[in-house]
């Protein structure tokens, strides 16, 4: 068993407190069932941590007129059980239980599945092992083993709830000491796979706010065990009266989104978008091929009753 760094935890129960220790460099706690292992393989070793678990104001469900406002520190669990949700956004609740195991979809919160860090199987994995490599341009190394002869970083964004919500028009709600801001949730992540999330260190996401749907979504998740894996493809797609969308993602570290008119077109240029790397223990061209038939089994879970 790999033991935790030591650090000091702070627990604050307003989020004014909770902001003010960001300000000062501490590291966010929300369910800790990212964090806590990376620290583990000591891919962090923060002085303090900040627990946002008691801070009631970001544990919120609120109907709104025009849509629903999550907190950020609601748990997966909870969002994938709102009547709200199930009934609005049922491909979040769909993509919240396919989240690892119940057990960490009870711990996780929907905040942390926004700013989960990029994955790469260079990158998870204990101190000595990527010591024994030389590090990864990621964590403690200056090549990226994934594509050496590149500048940038390819590790994979492997959130199982950010295609739906992508599709779903979601709007991140940022705080922090300087003042508050708003950034649609498709503007958020960046192509490199070590500045992937626009979220300054001395921010949190507060909540997101998630407008009327103006079209219905479909999730699906490729992974090896149909429990605890980590997503080798995700696929969300939506239909409306402007056509077809798909957002495929643990392919790269940003979301790739893509639309066309029919089914086939839709599938096809998601295929041709997609490049993935050898971030993943699975095989490159299964991976991209998989993305032609999972769109088509998207579109065709639109289309079933």
């Amino acid at each position: 068993m790999l033991p935790l760094p030591r650090f000091q935890l702070s627990r604050p129960t307003s989020l004014a407190d909770a902001l003010i220790a960001v300000a000062d460099g501490a590291v966010v706690i929300a369910g800790g069932t990212d964090l806590l292992p990376s620290m583990k393989h000591r891919l962090f070793e923060p002085a303090r941590v900040v627990s946002l678990a008691g801070i009631a104001s970001l544990r919120t469900i609120v109907p709104q007129e025009r849509g629903l406002v999550l907190g950020s520190g609601c748990t997966l669990r909870d969002v994938a059980r709102d009547q709200t949700v199930l009934r609005l956004f049922p491909a979040l609740a769909a993509a919240c239980r396919t989240v690892a195991t119940p057990t960490i979809q009870a711990m996780g919160t929907i905040g942390g599945q926004v700013a989960l860090d990029t994955r790469c199987v260079y990158y998870n994995q204990p101190a000595g092992w990527r010591q024994s490599v030389g590090g990864c341009l990621k964590k403690d190394g200056a090549v990226c083993h994934v594509a050496p002869k590149g500048t940038g970083c390819y590790a994979a964004h492997a959130a199982d709830t950010v295609p739906a919500l992508w599709l779903y028009d979601a709007v991140i709600q940022l705080a922090s000491t300087a003042g508050d801001r708003e950034v649609p949730l498709r503007d958020l992540y960046g192509d490199d796979g070590r500045t992937w999330l626009g979220v300054r260190p001395d921010e949190l996401i507060t909540s997101i706010a998630l407008p009327a749907p103006a079209s219905s979504v479909v999730h699906r998740k490729v992974r090896t065990r149909a429990a605890i894996d980590y997503a080798a493809l995700l696929v969300a797609v939506s239909r409306s009266d402007q056509g077809l969308r798909a957002v495929v993602s643990a392919v790269g570290p940003r979301p790739i989104e893509v639309a066309a008119a029919t089914p086939e077109a839709l599938a096809e240029a998601a295929h041709e978008a997609v490049r993935p790397l050898g971030t993943h223990l699975h095989p490159v061209p299964w991976r991209r091929a998989l993305v032609r038939i999972e769109v088509l089994r998207a579109v065709n879970g639109l289309i079933s009753p």
